[in-house]
């Protein structure tokens, strides 16, 4: 399929589209079926790249007058190539740790869980936590609420936590619960829900949304060594499926930290717009140390020009925020995770500041309050 694809491509006719020949180049590639993507669909056979940028673009013939002593020939042989496409959400470093680690992505049922929890604990006797993630709430019916019971029966030695697929919801068993003084009478926090049995109240073992902080401050926190690790394990992914730019969803000073360490190896093969994440703990006094990491951090591969605000979960724990309540006996409408009204000075404030907001709004009623909060800055920013 793949061979037929390319042999029809290199037989389009190729287009010359000069840009600047007033230089040799670094790297000049011939031979090939180029894909240019503008306004014509044009193909090439040959570009030039020099100092990082793109030069030329055009026929085999016409490529030759870029061409200098110290330039870099790749004869594609008819092979494609094509601009690198963008994924606009994703968390290369924390996925790449995950494959690392106790890994239920792409498990399907309980029993499949239970075998890889306990083959990675027997296989990793000396690690202090388990740790990892990849489990989906659907696999344990309504609500996605893990049982502690399942992990305690295959580790009750050492405290295990392991995230949901889409990073919502945490699963524990009792030692881990027990060593983070999560108890059957801890208040919920006010940004999540810790799940209990409706009859006894007895802890399930699962956390949803803001719950999951009372664990995780007493989780060993990631070294810069496996953040390097997962990064570069997730950037030999997404290049190998032809990802060159990406926006990394949630991002700190250690996350910016492990990009410019890459950066500064020269190994970092991703542009990277990188969302500060919004502390919900803190208030606007947080602003001025997200425009330190912006001007810290900003590089030439990566821009931390973007804010991240979580206002919402998901609709299968409940926490998403509906306009009208859930069908459930609590009635409940979910968890907005910023004041609306606050909200509103927290986005006007960012726009005021350049930054990009980007919000995470699931349900109907956290969309409408974030598209309130967007309103309100225009109204007092005008449109930057």
């Amino acid at each position: 399929m793949l061979a037929t694809a390319l042999t029809l491509i290199a037989s389009c006719e190729p287009q010359s589209i000069e840009i600047d020949s007033s230089s040799s180049a670094d790297l000049v590639m011939h031979n090939g079926a180029i894909y240019t993507v503008d306004n014509a669909h044009s193909w090439a056979q040959a570009l030039a790249i020099k100092d990082g940028r793109i030069i030329y673009v055009g026929t085999d013939v016409g490529i030759n007058d870029f061409l200098g002593a110290d330039t870099k020939i790749v004869d594609l042989q008819n092979k494609m190539v094509m601009p690198g496409m963008q994924d606009v959400h994703i968390h290369p470093i924390s996925g790449g740790i995950l494959s690392a680690s106790c890994d239920l992505n792409g498990l399907s049922n309980i029993a499949e869980y239970r075998t890889a929890i306990s083959d990675y604990a027997n296989a990793n006797p000396d690690l202090e936590w388990i740790l990892g993630g990849g489990w989906a709430m659907s696999v344990f019916g309504a609500g996605g609420k893990p049982n502690r019971k399942i992990i305690d029966e295959l580790v009750s030695d050492r405290p295990v936590f392991l995230t949901s697929t889409d990073g919502h919801s945490g699963w524990a068993n009792s030692l881990a619960l027990e060593l983070a003084g999560i108890t059957k009478e801890t208040p919920d926090p006010v940004d999540g829900i810790i799940d209990r049995d409706p009859e006894t109240g007895e802890l399930i073992g699962s956390l949803q949304e803001g719950a999951m902080t009372l664990m995780e401050k007493y989780i060993p926190s990631d070294t810069m060594e496996s953040k390097i690790a997962g990064l570069r394990y997730s950037m030999e992914m997404l290049n190998g499926y032809g990802i060159t730019s990406i926006q990394d969803a949630i991002v700190r000073e250690t996350e910016l930290q492990t990009y410019r360490h890459l950066e500064g190896q020269n190994e970092l093969t991703l542009r990277v717009v990188a969302s500060l994440w919004w502390e919900r703990a803190q208030g606007l006094e947080q602003l001025e140390n997200l425009k330190k990491l912006r001007t810290k951090y900003t590089s030439n591969l990566v821009k931390p020009t973007t804010v991240k605000i979580m206002q919402d979960g998901l609709v299968e724990n409940y926490t998403a925020v509906l306009v009208e309540p859930y069908y459930i006996p609590s009635q409940s409408k979910g968890i907005p995770m910023v004041e609306p009204e606050f909200l509103k000075k927290v986005v006007t404030v960012l726009d005021a500041e350049n930054f990009q907001v980007h919000f995470h709004a699931l349900g109907d009623g956290a969309v409408r309050q974030s598209l309130d909060a967007v309103e309100e800055s225009i109204y007092e920013n005008g449109r930057l």
